[in-house]
């Protein structure tokens, strides 16, 4: 006859459990300091668990942000991105015209020209690379430019107008071996001719082989009778010498003073060689 026994001792378990949880939350709905300071013991308790827990599961929350709001990351990369390729254009943008100003300040008031007036121009076409021959300026007869006028840069001859429009040039680079340059040593009554290679900056020429000429020597326009450029246009230095016996000259490597590559201004000298 076991079995009523404990069918009944469950049910006094019951009643004293329902009636303790009464208990418990009408003392927590009051106030009860005892089971306040209990719960809070407890707590205590808990806590580390509570922090190991956010330790190892915040990496795996991070890791599902990244990988289901991976498109809204790389939509603000992409903004980002696109906001430094506009600040980085506006920075070149400011170089380009602090670059344009200091080079148009240079032609201004060209001292080695003296007296002749010069047109200061912007390079349209051409003498991009160290590889052309010509180049276009935007300047023409307008202007009073006229075919066979000088043009220079800051730091020397680069060429001559060969065509001219009235709003227009095509210059001639002296590289390009096409014309060919009377020219002197400064300080001295040394003459010679130079003429281009075809290479970016480089001129050859020569002069007499008894002619005391050294690596380092500058050259300028000669202006001798019937030249078409005006004396003392700066060309080029001497960067090698090389005696030719059979000819009786001395062969010269001359590197331009004016830099051609990446122009973007030049000016044309208005001077007309005397016929």
């Amino acid at each position: 006859m076991a079995p009523p026994r404990r069918s009944g001792r469950r049910r006094f378990t019951l009643v004293l459990l329902v009636l303790t949880s009464i208990t418990l939350l009408t003392l927590d709905f009051r106030g009860f300091a005892p089971l306040e300071r209990a719960r809070s013991a407890v707590l205590s308790v808990l806590s580390p668990v509570g922090d190991v827990a956010a330790n190892v599961f915040d990496p795996i929350g991070d890791w599902w942000d990244s990988a289901f709001n991976s498109d809204e990351i790389l939509a603000e990369n992409e903004a980002l991105r696109t906001r430094v390729d506009e600040l980085e254009g506006e920075l070149t943008s400011a170089q380009v015209a602090k670059d344009s100003l200091e080079e148009l300040l240079t032609l201004v008031g060209i001292p080695f020209v003296g007296d002749i007036p010069t047109v200061p121009a912007r390079v349209v076409s051409g003498a991009i690379g160290n590889f052309d021959t010509t180049m276009e300026l935007d300047k023409g007869s307008s202007d009073g430019i006229a075919e066979g006028m000088p043009v220079v840069t800051g730091r020397g001859l680069i060429g001559r107008v060969v065509n001219v429009s009235s709003d227009r040039s095509r210059v001639e680079l002296l590289t390009g071996g096409n014309l060919r340059v009377g020219f002197r040593t400064v300080g001295t009554n040394i003459i010679g001719t130079v003429s281009g290679t075809g290479r970016a900056g480089q001129l050859t020429g020569s002069v007499s082989q008894d002619r005391p000429v050294e690596v380092g020597d500058i050259l300028v326009t000669s202006g001798l009778e019937l030249s078409p450029y005006p004396a003392g246009l700066p060309v080029g230095t001497i960067t090698g010498i090389t005696e030719d016996d059979a000819a009786r000259v001395k062969r010269l490597d001359v590197t331009m003073l004016a830099d051609v590559s990446d122009l973007t201004f030049a000016s044309v000298v208005l001077y007309e060689a005397p016929q």
